[in-house]
This record gives structure tokens, sequence and C-alpha cells, in this order.
């Protein structure tokens, strides 16, 4: 299951793990019309997928997202067991300390850290030993860069619960990664690409984090 597959980084994994064979859920929280056209895309291309729609930003959404879930993988299997979680679905935010107000930050706390940790905890019961738990978290995490703040504190709290899980769940084999990467040319990221200083803002972070993604 993919979180947030609907468009940028989570519909390019999408993408790539039904060229391997996989058969998994495309998650989307609003943008109905761009998950089933990931779903339509794949499936034309000989792979198989399904489209869940679901508001992480409570449990209560996060709860239906799973009935949902084993509904679908028990019409094709006996059980409700999957292998591969993968926490992507998160909001950019450009705001500053000073400009930063209760709602933009439980907007981005909720999304960015409640959904990926109660995700995780409805998921484990679920997912396979051996299995995988891959995270996406941020290179901002290696810099300090004011416009983002609150959004950084995000990405460093998924970096610690990246951690803390990799420790739990070693006994059930299950591997729990974050990925770390540069500015993206995304949707989410079309605002800060389309212009100059935008632009020089990307190089300057891609220089001062060795030019690349990383694993953790």
């Amino acid at each position: 299951m993919i979180t947030g597959a609907s468009r940028g980084i989570g519909r390019s994994i999408a993408l790539h793990f039904a060229q391997e064979g996989a058969f998994f859920i495309v998650h989307y929280g609003k943008r109905r019309n761009e998950a089933e056209a990931v779903v339509q895309q794949i499936t034309q291309n000989g792979g198989n997928a399904r489209a869940i729609g679901a508001n992480l930003s409570t449990l209560d959404g996060i709860l239906d997202l799973f009935v949902a879930l084993d509904y679908i993988i028990q019409e094709r299997i006996s059980d409700n067991l999957f292998d591969i979680l993968v926490n992507n679905a998160g909001i950019g935010q450009v705001i500053n300390l000073e400009d930063t107000t209760e709602g933009s930050f439980d907007e981005v706390m909720q999304i960015n850290v409640k959904a990926p940790l109660f995700v995780t905890q409805q998921a484990l019961p679920r997912l396979q030993d051996g299995g995988s738990i891959i995270n996406i978290s941020s290179c901002v995490t290696r810099v300090a860069s004011p416009s983002v703040f609150t959004y950084s504190m995000t990405k460093g709290a998924i970096d610690t619960f990246t951690h803390l899980l990799a420790k739990q769940l070693g006994t059930r084999n299950i591997t729990v990664n974050a990925i770390q990467p540069d500015i993206i040319n995304t949707e989410m990221n079309a605002g800060t690409l389309q212009n100059e200083e935008g632009q020089k803002y990307a190089a300057v972070l891609q220089s001062l984090t060795d030019g690349g993604s990383r694993t953790m």
C-alpha cells in the first residue's frame, strides 16, 4: 500500500511497483480522478492496482482506509496480510517560524506525522513477517532551512520514527527505511521551482545535501 499515490513521488513509486509485478493499493486523499488515472495506466500496461480514498488527518479516516483495504485483499486471498507499506502522503508548507499559526502547524503535523504513525499502527498486524516499511522523509532534515520550519520538523520526526520502528520490528525481519530526497520536480514543488529564486534555493539546498537522495 502506498499512501498519497495519486501524484508526485507516490505516483512514481506506484508505477515502478507495477513494473515489478506487484498488486498494490493506490491511496488518495482528495484527488480521486488522478488516483484512478494511475490505476488505469497500470492496468492498461498489464498491472494490477486498486484505488482507495481516505482522509488521513483523523484516526477515523485511517480506520476507514483499513476497512477498505481488508475487503480488497480478502477478495484476492483468504486473509488480509500484505508485504509493503509506503508512508508517502504528505503536504509541503513554506512558512517561517514568525508566520506559523496553530492552524498551519496542526495541518502539517496531522498529515506528515500523525498519519504515518497511525497508518503504521494499523498496518503492523496485517504486515507479513519479512515485509518492508518505507517512509518518505526529506533532505531538509540535513540542513537548516527556516523557510520550511514546521515541515522540516515533521520530516525529522519521520527519521526518528524510522529508527524506532527498525528497532522494534527487527525480530519480525521487517525492514524499515526512510528515503530523504532532494527537491524533486513534482506538483507539490511546482510553486518553488517555477521561479528563479526557487530554482536558486533548490540548487543551494542540493549542494548542501551532497546532491542526492539518501536512504537510512
